[in-house]
């Protein structure tokens, strides 16, 4: 196995090559080689090309599109559950059950790593296919719109407007086309993606956005997603849900070549289309069929957001079968459709004729009077159905779980021991910190969706009266940034002795778990962050009729995946605690405790007591309070200032003492508390005032976080914004390191100058290492040179790879030399081909032209003495060309920039 970075812009034969010699020159024999991937288009027909050549397969397993055809590369098959023409097709059927005939096609600018942006591949497929009319096409530059006439546009558009969902930001990019206004002005929106829903659209604010809209999403249809994804995370504990689709694409690549060869497939061969047309492969994350052209057929969906419980509900499946290959496609599509509401969008009249003037008539003040003596008389109907309306939502109980849609998932191979050395990894882990993620002994799916719980045994059907449904129907709605989301509780279901409260499962780790962490710096950055997020979820809690959190401990204190703390576990603690002392619900026999005893003995001491006057009883849940969360935020502070539990425990070999639980509540025993201490010095006594054994005497939380802002006054903004700063602290911490390095890195430096002297201009490249960020730019006359190696094909297939690539790197290096005598630039070499500019970025009043032409007859001298090294008697033979006019140019990507 050899890896070699692709799709950087560098000629990707160059590093096709350097596989195959760095294998070959570690192993003996005769070889089969495979290329699996690259991931974008340019490498694939590139290396395509000459795999045909040296009859070695290429397995992509990133959607790609060859606008050539699929008869082009032959050598190449791709697993990517997914393609333009799939997606193009699809959007045929919806056209017309819809009853349209033209869309507006909407992408993004941004280029994806697998090649062009899929509206571009879209339309491009359309050109040849000739599939339905787009009526107005453009691509959005998201950072740098001008969303009015985005607006103007798509108002004098076509009826359908379809977005090719590649931005970086998605639910601002369709906050900002308004979607939502435009589907109240009669246009459909249609949503087409190269993932499941599941995967790229599932944060709320975008399904609420999606729903708002009426959108129709078009996807391709991975049946038993959630399924797959468990089965491969009990594998890889650490794989990020936005990461499976990768994962699970470059398995099923290696799977199939070696399922192919075991099958007697022919793999040295220049038509391995040919060889793998029709075969079945089985995995245990499913089984796929390969099409006459090398590609995995792929069935297609639908989609529309449920607003039953804001899942991705499909209206139309399309199933694929083989065919006949036409130009693009090999397989045909047969669509299912299902009954939904959305279909009579058809039925509407198309948008008025003023909506594209921006100018409709607003006959609202003609009218006031009238709706001033209406709403007089339809307040109280108002008011009453309001409550009528709300009435029936509590006993519709949209916060019950039902059973049969909850599923516990439990990962055996998980223990405490696993989990604690997975997820506090040594800090000589350079992506630690950016890969940590908690490992679940186990979890729950609803539906779809992951799920931390609290599970007992239920002893006896529960009486919900109303003001407790009312109280859980609130919520159930609860919606903040500082929230893990409450997804409700399965209860009183038949023949199923569970009780089980679930919140929104939450990946990266808890706030115990790092503030335990010694490896982990946690310095102001991090605790002011967390605490004013634990805070301002607080606060939200008490002004909300919740009124209280009840169950806040370090451990309830979540950590998601973008460093926000999210609060868990929240507002159900009462309920628990009645059902409890009511022998509703117990604990479940030979269990593990839910609360350990360094957790239990952090509670505020009057909701102990109410549990347990002797402290003799095990750790339990206990009620809750607003004045008691307080005293709860005054242990988790402490916490993370001094990075051990309030009471030295979790690390302690001693048995607890059960006098412990005794002297917190009778003798207002508290945390020790440091001799000396800077600045936090003083959010220590706030600390130990929220442990005031008199509640009502405990501060409030506008009150810590004023304390907050004077122990970290520098630590303000986001966690973003804290962390860039952090960033650049690091940096000046390791002048003193780099200082030790010196040579080393001005070697480094040189060698990258020289790189990036390769790829740009030098005045573009010393820009950039300045900081200096060119615009791109007109200019009113260059000139362009194309140099073209004839005969080269006819060269390659006499010749080995090895030898193909060093006569590459020869010519091409002595037309390098001829250059860098000239005001001029080498823009790229592709393939056979090689380009030269001139008076670009540097204008030479006119010269280049003279420039052009001299390089060109040196070149061509060039070409006269060259001798090929393993053919003395090949003569090279050159096309040149060159043009000269007006351009633009500009520097293109951030990671591998290209002038």
């Amino acid at each position: 196995i050899n890896r070699q970075t692709g799709c950087t812009g560098d000629n990707s034969v160059k590093a096709a090559s350097y596989a195959i010699n760095a294998v070959a020159s570690k192993t003996s024999g005769d070889l089969d080689f495979v290329f699996v991937g690259p991931t974008c288009t340019t490498d694939i027909r590139t290396i395509g090309d000459f795999a045909e050549l040296w009859k070695t397969p290429v397995i992509g397993y990133e959607p790609v599109f060859e606008a050539r055809g699929v008869q082009e590369l032959t050598s190449v098959i791709n697993v990517a559950q997914f393609s333009v023409g799939g997606v193009a097709q699809t959007l045929v059927f919806l056209m017309k059950e819809l009853n349209q005939s033209e869309i507006t096609l909407i992408g993004s600018v941004k280029v994806l790593p697998n090649g062009f942006s899929l509206s571009n591949d879209l339309r491009n497929y359309n050109k040849v296919m000739k599939s339905f009319t787009i009526r107005e096409y453009f691509e959005i530059d998201e950072n740098n719109a001008d969303w009015s006439k985005v607006d103007y546009r798509l108002r004098h558009g076509a009826r359908m407007i379809v977005i090719c969902v590649d931005f970086y930001d998605i639910y601002s990019s369709l906050y900002n086309i308004a979607i939502r206004t435009l589907s109240g002005f009669r246009f459909i929106i249609v949503i087409i993606l190269n993932k499941p829903p599941d995967e790229v659209l599932n944060q709320p604010n975008i399904k609420n956005l999606l729903y708002g809209s009426n959108a129709f999403i078009i996807s391709p249809l991975q049946e038993q997603f959630s399924d797959a994804l468990s089965y491969m995370q009990n594998v890889l504990p650490t794989l990020a849900d936005e990461q499976f689709t990768s994962f699970h694409r470059i398995y099923h690549a290696c799977y199939a070549y070696c399922v192919g060869s075991m099958n007697g497939v022919e793999t040295q061969t220049d038509n391995y289309h040919q060889a793998m047309r029709g075969k079945v492969v089985t995995t245990k994350y499913g089984a796929f069929t390969f099409d006459n052209s090398g590609s995995v057929l792929t069935n297609y969906a639908v989609f529309t957001v449920d607003p039953a419980d804001m899942t991705f509900a499909s209206v139309m499946t399309l199933k694929s079968t083989p065919k006949d290959c036409d130009y693009y496609d090999c397989f045909e599509l047969t669509a299912n459709k299902t009954p939904d509401l959305l279909w009579t969008l058809k039925d509407m009249d198309p948008p008025d004729e003023c909506v594209a003037r921006n100018a409709c008539s607003n006959y609202i003040p003609h009218v006031i009077a009238g709706i001033i003596i209406v709403v007089s008389l339809l307040c109280t109907a108002v008011v009453y159905l309001k409550q009528r309306t709300h009435r029936m939502n509590i006993y519709k109980m949209t916060w019950k779980v039902a059973n049969h849609t909850l599923k516990i998932i439990v990962n055996k191979n998980a223990d405490a021991k696993m989990q604690r050395e997975l997820e506090n990894r040594s800090s000589k882990d350079e992506n630690a910190l950016t890969s940590r993620r908690r490992v679940f002994g186990s979890y729950a799916l609803v539906g779809t969706q992951r799920a931390e719980y609290l599970q007992f045994k239920q002893e006896k059907k529960i009486i919900f009266p109303e003001e407790t449904l009312d109280y859980l129907y609130t919520l159930r709605q609860l919606q903040h940034e500082n929230l893990a989301k409450f997804y409700g509780i399965q209860c009183n279901d038949d023949n199923v002795t569970t009780f089980t409260v679930l919140h929104l499962l939450v990946e990266r780790g808890t706030l115990e778990e790092l503030c335990l962490d010694r490896d982990f710096g946690m310095d102001e950055t991090f605790k002011s962050a967390f605490m004013r997020d634990i805070l301002k979820g607080l606060q939200f809690l008490h002004k909300a009729s919740i009124g209280y959190h009840g169950h806040l401990h370090a451990a309830t204190c979540l950590i998601d995946i973008n460093w926000v703390l999210k609060l868990a576990l929240y507002g159900v603690t009462n309920f628990i605690v009645d059902c409890m002392d009511n022998k509703n619900i117990r604990l479940p026999d030979h269990a593990a405790p839910m609360i350990t005893y360094p957790q239990y003995v952090c509670f505020p001491p009057e909701h102990i007591r109410e549990y347990d006057e002797t402290g003799k009883l095990p750790p339990r849940i206990v009620r809750g309070s607003p004045k008691g969360d307080i005293y709860c935020v005054g242990m988790i502070f402490y916490m993370m200032i001094e990075r051990e539990d309030p009471y030295m425990l979790i690390h302690s070999l001693e048995r607890p003492n059960p006098a412990l639980v005794k002297e917190i509540m009778d003798e207002g025993k508290m945390p020790r508390m440091p001799v000396e201490h800077n600045l936090e010095g003083k959010l220590l006594e706030k600390c130990k005032d929220c442990w005031n054994r008199n509640p009502m005497m405990r501060p409030d939380i506008k009150s810590i976080v004023e304390t907050i802002a004077v122990v970290y006054p520098t630590a303000k903004g986001n966690l973003v914004d804290q962390m860039i700063r952090m960033s650049e602290k690091w940096a000046d911490e390791l002048e003193d390191m780099v200082a030790i390095r010196t040579a080393d890195l001005a070697a480094a430096q040189f060698q990258t100058m020289k790189l990036l002297n390769e790829m740009l201009p030098a005045s573009v490249a010393q820009d950039l290492k300045n900081g200096i960020v060119r615009p791109p730019r007109s200019y009113e006359s260059a000139t362009v040179m194309f140099v073209q190696l004839c005969e080269f094909y006819a060269l390659m297939k006499r010749s080995k790879p090895d030898e193909v690539i060093n006569f590459l790197n020869d010519i091409f290096d002595q037309f390098d030399k001829v250059v860098k005598r000239h005001d001029a630039y080498k823009v790229e070499t592709t393939g056979e081909t090689y380009m030269v500019a001139s008076g670009v970025p540097h204008e030479n009043e006119g010269r280049h032209i003279f420039e052009v032409a001299e390089i060109s007859l040196e070149i061509r001298a060039v070409s006269y003495t060259y001798i090929l090294p393993h053919d003395k008697d090949y003569k090279l033979r050159i096309r040149i060309g060159f043009h000269a006019g007006p351009l633009a140019a500009g520097v293109i990507g951030i990671r591998s920039p290209r002038y």
